[in-house]
């Protein structure tokens, strides 16, 4: 049966060991519970700890390799994350066992998860882990709280305890010994003796003693008086103990001369005045400021106290208003050494330093700690575990700077604790970052040597609050106390953070040598950054402006990520000017930085290693500034090469011969091909595939190759999957990259999802506020934008961009302006026209033109003439196609717009009904009239062959034989059969077919069997068999069609190569068995 008097076991452990461990008897009263004497020996269930705490003061501690600081207690205040009850306790019980203290956030927070527990619901803890609970409600446990706040506690965990089981009388000898340990009052006796009586039987005289303490520990002497004569009433014999908490009793309500009456009672009843006697009489003195009677007795008894006594009366002596610091000493002096000489502060001196922190009095914790000896440590100890809970506790309590520096130097200057500075300077930067460079200071002027890891959550800080003016600020200070900034800082801490600064690259540098970060040390990192924004000219103006030597290893792969962009625009120069400038600051000059960056640009999945044409224009440029590549770069790079057409890989193996240069080595991490095991980067979308499912079989990391296969995957088009992705990368909480929520933003655009888009991207600009978006990625946003009849925020995001960064525009983007305009002509369609007149999609395209996103293109005026076309205006849309084509020189959706004027001169009634107003007639005037501008334009010659087709497209038969009969109708040869290509790749077919048909038998420029021939290759290129099939059964069908060799040979290889079964008429027109 767990006993109330809580750690009382173990209490007198020095005494007891030097008396043979008897028993020592229940006589003293009013003291610390470590100093209270048991009858019984105290058995502890399993499922609670050792009561070992302040217990131990007697004791010296065997650990000998205590932790610094508590991490357990860190994580009570740490993450709100909901933790089971189990771990709760664990938290608490790790805490207990580090420091013998506990938390109350600890209680609190295991208590509320107890209240939550529905009624009639099993409780996670046991009856004897309340009870440890109930036992921990004493100021020695819980130093912080004030008595109050203990018994609310209590009260809450007793409310527990009645859900587990009814309370036993060792329950209320607990209750009883909080409330005698918090000097709390008893309000009514009675009903507690009725309460307990009808559970567990008639009150004894260890019951009635323990009310008794009671009532004299909270000063009730008239409760007191109660007890005594019901006591006699029941002949109860007195003891000490009782006589104890009288004369506790008559102290504490100020009865001195009561004090002096309880003392002769004890004579006269034969009880001697023992040394727990003289030190309670010792307390009554101090707490009733008779300090010069204390003195007397302390001299008179001088090293007769034990260890707990000496504890008490110096708990008295630091609980008056105005503490003697000479009396203090006095007492700290006589504790016996191997209780004060010990690898930390004593226990019970440790919580009443907590105490006097929390109550403001930091000055009265110093110079306590201040007379403890110097602790000698073995070589297996740790050397800054001494006072570090109360380092700890100097944060909690809100302790003023000066106080802080003061304790922490005084205990470094005595050698309790040598690194106690550091202690210090690390709990600031973890839990008040602002006192952290004071503290950092401090260090510095007592001759520790700062290292630049130890200002790194001061960036952290200093960014948030001051933005980038605070972390150079802080650089500043590190100059002032010699801390010299290292290849780390720089790159993950600092210039991440300064990014607004970078912007204007030669003043940041400036910048930047003013508070003592050498040009030297940067330039790399800006580069970098200059780089990976696409600024080119200005890394170059850069590179100009410091001629510093560089490692360029680091720059490889931020160049490969430039080529990719550079090649899209077609700038190869710019780039091949930049890499020679760089290879001229070199570190390295026998290295093969050139050969390293091809074979990175050319690295499996890049763009570059799937367009050799591409590759040979930046070897083209490279070679025409003399640089040079080693012999093993150059034949990987052949290799990359090898699935080019001949013509190509002859370019580029000249081109690289001229390059050689034997003299060059490539670095031993280079990309090169032909690799046994390949990173995930190389790797293509099927290989990470495999990849991601062998490593969820072994249960390692898959974060990186899920990044690598969302990317692959939203670039492919594969929008299912990367949804699929998504989710997995976001169960698993795998960090998000700026380009992995680039294409995040990609596929919601794809899959044209506004909400999800718009949220992604303010993600990302949030988060990565210096990551420019592609200009295509961007535009396209615009256009979904504009899908949901936003088109003013979509003008306004792209006016952003253009004010922000000088815009590219170009080819490179020719699609994406080109499905924005197509939006805006559908969505103009549906409102009524301006009172300008022009066309919503005109506007909208001279806006991007002006911003430099687009310039005047066949393509990208088609929009602005469609938006005519289907608002069926066809009058406006002939007007408009001949003022594009005198503005611009285009002649934009001809093909089309034959197509349907020829429609429309043959009377379809359907295509007549969209354009009201338009007849038979009309039509035919609007015909001659595109006719002639598109003669005009482009020629008489290819105007015939635009025209033709249109026939093949939308006219009869008669009309096309026709034309194509007449001798004088000219055609342009390499114009049709472009025009043909071009055909064959939207899939019109029927158009092909009947153009074939058409000019069968006439000897023309058209040759029907290799218009068959081009259909079939382009159902070939796309792996459409179905396609190849149809075409076949449709020649077939014409009796007098006989197809070529060639096309059934080519067709049975579609088909074996899709596994199909050959039709019995194919394989006797191809001869297969």
């Amino acid at each position: 049966m767990l006993r109330t008097q809580l750690l009382q076991n173990v209490c007198l452990r020095v005494a007891l060991r030097a008396a043979g461990r008897k028993a020592a008897t229940p006589t003293s009263h009013g003291c610390l519970h470590y100093a209270m004497g048991v009858t019984r020996t105290t058995m502890l269930p399993s499922s609670v700890i050792s009561y070992n705490s302040y217990a131990t003061a007697a004791a010296p501690r065997t650990s000998t390799n205590k932790k610094r600081t508590g991490k357990a207690g860190s994580g009570a205040e740490s993450s709100p994350v909901k933790i089971s009850v189990e771990d709760l306790w664990t938290q608490l019980e790790t805490y207990y066992k580090h420091h013998n203290v506990f938390r109350f956030e600890h209680s609190d927070r295991l208590l509320q998860r107890l209240e939550a527990t529905a009624l009639g619901e099993k409780l996670p803890l046991n009856a004897a882990q309340l009870q440890f609970l109930l036992g921990s409600c004493v100021p020695e446990l819980l130093p912080v709280q004030t008595s109050k706040e203990r018994l609310l506690l209590f009260r809450r965990i007793w409310a527990q305890l009645l859900r587990v089981e009814q309370p036993t009388l060792s329950h209320y000898h607990t209750q009883l010994q909080m409330l005698r340990q918090n000097q709390l009052p008893l309000p009514d006796h009675r009903a507690l003796l009725a309460e307990i009586a009808t559970y567990n039987g008639a009150p004894d005289a260890i019951l009635y003693s323990a009310m008794l303490d009671v009532a004299g520990a909270s000063g009730n002497m008239r409760q007191a008086t109660e007890l005594l004569a019901e006591m006699r009433q029941l002949n109860f014999a007195l003891t000490e103990g009782n006589f104890h908490a009288l004369l506790l009793g008559h102290a504490r309500s100020g009865d001195l001369p009561g004090v002096k009456n309880v003392l002769n009672s004890m004579l006269a009843a034969d009880i001697p005045h023992t040394v727990s006697t003289q030190a309670l009489c010792f307390v009554s003195y101090v707490e009733n400021a008779e300090l010069d009677k204390a003195r007397d007795l302390l001299k008179q008894h001088a090293d007769q106290f034990n260890a707990p006594q000496l504890l008490q009366m110096l708990r008295a002596v630091m609980s008056c208003p105005k503490v003697d610091t000479q009396l203090m000493q006095q007492l700290v002096g006589q504790l016996p050494k191997e209780y004060v000489n010990d690898v930390d502060v004593p226990p019970a001196i440790n919580s009443l330093c907590i105490q006097l922190l929390h109550r403001g009095q930091a000055e009265l914790m110093i110079q306590l700690v201040a007379t403890l000896p110097v602790p000698s440590y073995n070589e297996k100890q740790n050397i800054d575990g001494y006072g570090s809970l109360l380092l700890q506790e100097l944060f909690r309590a809100h302790t003023p700077l000066e106080q802080m520096l003061q304790f922490a130097g005084q205990l470094r200057e005595r050698g309790q604790n040598t690194r106690a500075l550091q202690v210090l300077a690390e709990l600031a930067l973890r839990r008040q970052p602002s006192v952290a460079l004071s503290c950092l200071e401090a260090l510095s002027a007592a001759g520790e040597s700062l290292r630049p890891h130890y200002f790194w959550p001061l960036v952290l800080h200093l960014h948030k609050r001051e933005g980038e003016r605070g972390v150079l600020r802080l650089l500043a200070e590190m100059q002032r106390l010699g801390v010299e900034c290292d290849e780390p800082t720089l790159r993950v801490y600092v210039l991440p953070n300064l990014w607004q600064t970078l912007q204007q690259p030669r003043q940041a540098l400036q910048q930047l040598d003013d508070v003592g970060v050498r040009p030297s040390q940067t330039m790399v990192h800006v580069l970098t950054q200059l780089l990976q924004q696409q600024h080119v000219s200005q890394a170059q103006e850069l590179l100009q402006l410091y001629p510093t030597r560089l490692q360029l290893s680091t720059l490889v792969a931020p160049l490969a990520a430039l080529a990719v962009h550079l090649r899209a625009t077609k700038r190869y120069g710019p780039f091949a000017q930049l890499v020679q400038a760089l290879q001229q600051r070199s570190l390295q000059r026998r290295e093969d930085f050139v050969g390293a960056l091809l074979l990175q640009m050319c690295a499996a999945q890049s763009r570059l290693s799937q367009e050799p044409e591409s590759l040979l224009r930046f070897l083209h440029e490279l070679q025409r500034l003399e640089l040079k590549v080693s012999p093993a770069a150059a034949e990987s790079l052949l290799n990359t090469a090898s699935n080019s057409d001949v013509e190509t890989r002859q370019s580029i193996a000249k081109t690289l011969q001229k390059m050689r240069n034997p003299e060059l080595t490539l670095p031993a991490d280079a990309v090169t091909s032909g690799g046994f095991i390949k990173h995930p980067r190389d790797m293509s979308l099927d290989e990470l595939e495999c990849h991601l499912i062998e490593l969820e079989a072994k249960q390692l990391n898959t974060r990186g190759v899920l990044r690598r296969l969302l990317q692959l995957s939203v670039r492919d088009g594969r929008l299912e999957r990367a949804l699929e992705l998504q989710a997995k990368c976001e169960a698993l909480r795998v960090q998000i990259s700026p380009g992995m929520l680039a294409a995040i933003l990609d596929l919601h655009i794809k899959l044209k999802n506004l909400t999800r888009a718009e949220q992604s991207l303010l993600r990302l600009q949030q988060t990565y506020p210096g990551f420019q978006i592609d200009e295509h990625k961007l535009i396209d946003y615009a256009a979904l934008l504009v899908h949901h009849a936003q088109l003013d925020q979509a003008k306004q995001l792209l006016q952003r961009r253009a004010e922000q960064q000088r815009i590219n525009g170009g080819d490179y983007v020719i699609k994406n302006v080109w499905q924005l305009l197509n939006n805006v002509a559908q969505l103009a369609a549906k409102e009524p026209l301006p009172a300008s007149g022009l066309s919503v999609t005109f506007e909208t395209f001279e806006f991007l033109r002006k911003l430099g996103y687009c310039q005047a293109h066949n393509a990208l005026l088609g929009p602005v003439l469609r938006e005519w076309l289907l608002r069926g205006d066809l009058d406006a849309a002939v007007a408009e196609f001949e003022r594009l084509s005198t503005r611009y020189k285009h002649t934009p959706l001809q093909f089309e717009l034959l197509s349907l004027l020829v429609k429309l001169s043959n009377g379809d009634e359907t295509e007549l009904a969209r354009f009201a107003g338009t007849t038979k007639e009309s039509a035919q005037q609007h015909l001659a009239g595109v006719t002639a501008i598109v003669t005009r334009v482009h020629g008489a010659v290819n105007m015939n062959s635009a025209l033709l087709l249109a026939l093949a497209e939308s006219g009869t038969e008669t009309q096309l034989r026709r034309l194509i009969i007449n001798p004088e109708f000219r055609l342009n040869p390499d114009q049709l059969l472009k025009n043909c290509e071009h055909l064959g790749q939207e899939g019109a077919v029927r158009t092909l077919l009947r153009l074939a048909r058409g000019a069968r038998g006439l000897q023309r420029s058209i040759d029907e069997q290799r218009i068959y021939d081009m259909l079939l290759n382009q159902f070939v290129k796309t792996n459409n068999y179905e396609g190849a099939l149809d075409l076949y059964d449709r020649l077939q069908a014409d009796d007098e069609l006989k197809v070529s060799q060639d096309f059934v040979r080519n067709l049975v290889q579609l088909l074996q190569v899709n596994n199909v079964e050959i039709p019995s008429s194919i394989a006797l027109r191809a001869q297969i068995r």
